[in-house]
């Protein structure tokens, strides 16, 4: 059960700090391109915690899928049948 969940938290979170860089990205691209200080600088506030924050919950959640909850036999022949 708790691998389905942490397989949900990671791709939902993945998600949001992919399409949150990608609009992070492009909104600080319009501000350079208009060259207004203002539009750059926008979006370093929530909206970057949000994104930092998503992108931490992913990379946990990655690892735990990876390490937790197998023995290390079992993930040496898992990454051998890969």
């Amino acid at each position: 059960m708790y691998r389905s969940f942490l397989k949900m938290t990671f791709v939902v979170s993945l998600g949001i700090a992919l399409c949150g860089g990608i609009l992070f990205v492009l909104w600080q691209s319009i501000g350079l391109v208009l060259g207004d200080a203002a539009i750059l600088l926008a979006p370093n506030g929530l909206f970057k915690i949000v994104l930092c924050v998503a992108a931490s919950l992913a990379s946990i959640a990655a690892y735990l899928l990876l390490h937790v909850g197998s023995s290390p036999r079992e993930y040496a022949e898992k990454g051998k049948s890969q």
